[in-house]
């Protein structure tokens, strides 16, 4: 039924924007017969999918410093959900009657994405924006215009959003082109990259027992998503790279076990993988990936901001793009020539491996990155975020 109705809201502007009118007077009928709550707040991570990211760090914060806080989550699943959230959470399931009820309520609202146009929000609400990649390679919003071809497609945030949260220069100058933003920033870092920053060795081993990866070293592998495979039901195929070489050179290196974690972007149902080894997981239905940025030894994505996180752990990441003038030419623009941030880059499976006798070398350019990107992240950013909501109450 949902997906029928995403189908004709795509494909009809006239329809979409009728009804989004009658949601938003439904929201508005709410708010005047039952006003604002100031103790109230609603999260939301990647559209409902998950309890993670920027999002669920601010919400354990605020819990922690402010338990009188009614903290209301958004799933597309919430049955899915129960035994993954505290029992403070209240979840509600996206576009029912209870999710523009509590959206029309509740004085905060914190969400990692954009916000659509059946929205509405008064002048008595603050909506705080993280987004999910304060430090993009790939073009988004406004800055990748193709993907806005309709008046319903408008960006609301200049309209609607308080606040964004920003690590970093490039962060900041980012949202005012992408989303032609000109509003206040809480430039306090991403809060999703404070245990990043401030690595707990006690968490990190229960994480690990946890998957039963314990006597392992981790090699994460996180590509971003192809428009092919964007929203529909197919697994994304692992295309040009050979883990198992990748595995098997990695121990023959270093002389210790690895393993090696797959994860899919969000918007990717998972990723297809033709060969079958044991030591390849596939954790694209992982809910937090900030878990496993945390524990993994070893990065190795393509064009995904994962990368401008994970150089914080100081740890070895490598840039493989062995089809980036293809994905340049069918997918997205870049922000910059990636060639210039300092990022270790592999153009085939040969230099891949070439490079992997010198991880510890490749670990080195992690500040040269933060460099380019004037990143500013604090290893508070939760605790600021929070402290800002509770000012606001």
């Amino acid at each position: 039924m949902i997906h029928t109705l995403k189908k004709i809201l795509r494909n009809n502007s006239f329809i979409t924007t009728v009804i989004f009118s009658v949601l938003k007077t439904y929201q508005r009928l709410i708010q005047l017969l039952c006003g604002v709550r100031n103790n109230q707040i609603v999260f939301m991570s990647f559209r409902g999918k998950q309890y993670s990211d920027n999002t669920r760090a601010i919400s354990e914060k605020l819990h922690e410093l402010d338990s009188t806080f009614n903290i209301i989550w958004v799933f597309d699943n919430p049955s899915l959900k129960m035994n993954h959230i505290p029992a403070y959470v209240t979840p509600i399931k996206i576009f029912s009657l209870a999710y523009y009820y509590y959206l029309a309520t509740s004085k905060f609202w914190v969400d990692n994405n954009r916000k659509n146009g059946h929205v509405y929000k008064s002048k008595k609400q603050v909506y705080i924006l993280t987004w999910h990649g304060d430090r993009a390679m790939k073009k988004i919003g406004y800055d990748q215009p193709a993907n806005f071809s309709r008046k319903v497609d408008r960006i609301l945030e200049n309209e609607i959003c308080d606040y964004i949260v920003t690590g970093s220069k490039f962060g900041e100058s980012m949202y005012k082109t992408a989303f032609a933003y000109n509003g206040k920033y809480l430039a306090v870092g991403s809060p999703r990259n404070d245990r990043l920053m401030n690595p707990n060795l006690t968490e990190i081993k229960k994480i690990k027992q946890s998957l039963q990866v314990q006597d392992s070293h981790i090699l994460l592998y996180a590509p971003t998503f192809r428009k092919e495979y964007d929203h529909n039901h197919k697994k994304q195929p692992i295309e040009h790279i050979d883990l198992v070489q990748v595995v098997n050179s990695l121990e023959q290196i270093t002389k210790k076990k690895w393993i090696c974690f797959i994860r899919s972007h969000n918007y990717v149902k998972g990723l297809q993988l033709e060969a079958k080894d044991p030591r390849i997981i596939d954790y694209s239905d992982y809910d937090d990936m900030a878990d496993l940025l945390l524990i993994a030894d070893l990065l190795i994505t393509d064009y995904s901001s994962c990368a401008t996180d994970f150089i914080l752990t100081n740890k070895p990441v490598i840039l493989f793009q062995a089809d980036y003038e293809t994905y340049l030419s069918h997918e997205r623009e870049f922000y910059y020539n990636i060639e210039t941030t300092g990022f270790a880059i592999a153009k085939s499976q040969a230099e891949l491996i070439e490079m992997l006798p010198n991880l510890d070398e490749i670990a080195l350019l992690n500040e040269t990155i933060k460099e380019f990107y004037g990143t500013y992240e604090t290893g508070r950013a939760a605790t600021l975020v929070a402290e800002n909501i509770i000012s606001l109450k």
